[in-house]
């Protein structure tokens, strides 16, 4: 496969392991230091800023292209992000089930100056980058919305994003081979693009737009795509209909709809089942 959700977990925790590295720098170092770092000079003495420093410049309402115009108070605004750890809403994600990384602290170790917080894994793929590149249709869409990923809020509520961070180059270059969906087959050979998997709890719980684009464009006008609308109604075929087909301008012509006799006879005033217990001979 091309292995996305190796990818997936591989720039989640980039961004995570940036916003820890940034509160750390931010609490050690003063304003002068960050924008020296931020904004390095070149050999002749010269700065310039780095895309992501202009854009942060234009949502700050900063119009200046010369570093040495910003004012003391306009290198403060640029170069400190003052992120609320209470706010943070970006976990690191790994694929296992460990129950014990639901709940941990970091910093602890002695370079960190004992600034610890608690924080949590999340199975990978719930993270948000999953749910972002299954919805994106191309590099320029994803680097996009890789940009507007918000992290947290500032001690002011402002929103901080991952290109506050100047991370979301970094997180398109580790997911630029992951935007390709795998091509395999079925038993009977059927041609099948296997691509992405968001939590359809947390996120919408489809597979990606790219999939279904490529194997329209592969079928032809004549031809027919069966994509899978993640799982129940409710949490499937819901935000199927009203997120990625809204999203994607693509339009089902048909829906299929996937039921076992037993899930009939629950939802039609069966028996009612009880978690843990047997089945009621009925369902049996």
């Amino acid at each position: 496969l091309t292995g996305d959700i190796h990818a997936i977990t591989a720039a989640n925790n980039l961004l995570a392991a940036q916003l820890d590295a940034r509160m750390f720098h931010e609490s050690t170092q003063s304003d002068a230091a960050l924008f020296r770092r931020l904004c390095p000079s070149a050999k002749d003495g010269s700065r310039t800023f780095a895309p992501p420093l202009r854009r942060r410049l234009a949502r700050l309402g900063i119009a200046k292209e010369n570093p040495a115009d910003l004012t003391e108070e306009e290198v403060t605004r640029l170069v400190r992000l003052d992120l609320d750890p209470e706010t943070i809403t970006w976990n690191r994600v790994i694929d296992t089930n460990d129950r014990f990384l639901r709940g941990i602290t970091v910093g602890q170790g002695p370079a960190e100056k004992g600034r610890t917080r608690s924080t949590q894994f999340d199975i990978a793929v719930a993270s948000e980058l999953m749910a972002i590149l299954a919805l994106t249709t191309g590099l320029s869409d994803l680097q996009d919305r890789l940009r507007r990923i918000v992290v947290g809020s500032s001690r002011a509520g402002n929103p901080v994003t991952a290109d506050d961070l100047g991370v979301s180059g970094a997180l398109l270059v580790l997911l630029k081979d992951a935007v390709h969906p795998t091509l395999m087959q079925t038993l009977e050979a059927t041609p099948v693009l296997v691509h992405c998997g968001p939590f359809a709890n947390i996120a919408h719980g489809n597979s990606s737009i790219i999939a279904d684009q490529i194997g329209l464009k592969l079928v032809g006008e004549d031809g027919f795509v069966v994509t899978e609308a993640g799982f129940g109604a409710d949490i499937g075929c819901e935000k199927f209909m009203d997120i990625k087909c809204r999203y994607s301008s693509l339009k089902p012509h048909c829906a299929v709809l996937v039921s076992t006799v037993r899930a009939l006879k629950m939802h039609g005033g069966g028996p009612a089942v009880t978690a843990g217990g047997p089945l009621p001979h009925e369902d049996v």
